[in-house]
């Protein structure tokens, strides 16, 4: 990209950077738009990619669980598309087929911003350009031609903090492989959990399992903060449980052409499938 300075890397503990944009919610401030929540910042590689419409199809039926746990959703399209006028395809009309696949399909299902990126300034921001992109921003995609880059990525984003959003989980994912949805959500749980009880979450936890203690945490604050502390073969690994009410929501899957909806139980320390499925069936093919 001539004329342009190389990106920062963006790491765990980055600023997000704020900006404004167009999008399907009119044109927004990023900072403004989430103010004190957490957010979950997709960068998807186009509109109309079969992938990235079973991801937002799954994301805005769990709006509701993310809002509960003070989650915004803004996602990122190069919007990629032309349309017969030399421009591109405006980023309504993919909604449409999203709505349209949504469970009893809802024509507002979609209820957050869809942000338009059509000269690649907030993906290459974001730093979520490969190699490829950086050298030939118009080599030709699968779906569309233009600018349209092979990955996909996710930020959480953690609330304001010194008058600034951090990211502190990264999901990097090829453009063949859709987001594990489950692991977003338990990923959010963890870190919202970690910073509101000065934890930290071994592998595999989930609400209901065994926390650790910090290492540099005396052992007297310990006992103060959580009373119940086991230590484990070394001073270093000590663990305590948190009493975390259990969560049950619906998850989407695709299966044998039908979408399917099966409730999950998040608690005492596992994450699993319970009760009988509901299948909707997807278009008619």
């Amino acid at each position: 990209m001539a004329g342009h300075q190389k990106p920062q890397t963006l790491r765990i503990g980055s600023v997000a950077q704020d900006f404004e944009a167009d999008s399907t919610e009119g044109r927004i401030r990023f900072y403004d738009y989430i103010g004190d929540d957490w957010a979950l910042l997709f960068f998807i590689p186009d509109d109309f990619t079969p992938v990235a419409t079973t991801e937002l199809v799954i994301f805005a039926y769990l709006q509701k669980e993310f809002a509960e746990r003070n989650v915004k959703f803004v996602v990122v399209s190069t919007q990629n598309r032309p349309s017969s006028d030399g421009g591109h395809v405006p980023h309504s009309e993919w909604l449409k087929d999203i709505n349209e696949i949504y469970p009893n399909p809802d024509p507002h299902a979609v209820r957050f911003p869809l942000v338009t990126d059509v000269d690649g300034k907030l993906s290459y921001l974001y730093d979520i350009l490969d190699m490829k992109d950086v050298q030939n921003l118009n080599a030709n995609d699968d779906v569309t031609t233009g600018k349209a880059f092979k990955s996909r990525t996710l930020f959480i984003v953690g609330p304001l903090w010194e008058s600034k959003h951090h990211i502190r989980m990264i999901f990097n994912y090829p453009a063949a492989v859709g987001f594990n949805i489950p692991e977003v959500f338990r990923g959010l749980g963890a870190l919202q959990v970690s910073d509101a009880a000065c934890v930290r979450t071994p592998a595999n936890w989930v609400p209901g399992g065994d926390v650790v203690v910090p290492p540099l945490m005396p052992e007297a604050e310990a006992m103060q903060r959580f009373g119940n502390i086991k230590t484990v073969i070394n001073p270093y690994l000590r663990f305590t449980n948190l009493q975390i009410d259990p969560v049950t929501f619906k998850d989407l899957s695709f299966r044998q052409g039908a979408l399917v909806a099966n409730e999950i139980y998040v608690g005492d320390g596992k994450m699993k499938v319970k009760g009988d499925s509901e299948a909707f069936n997807v278009g008619t093919a």
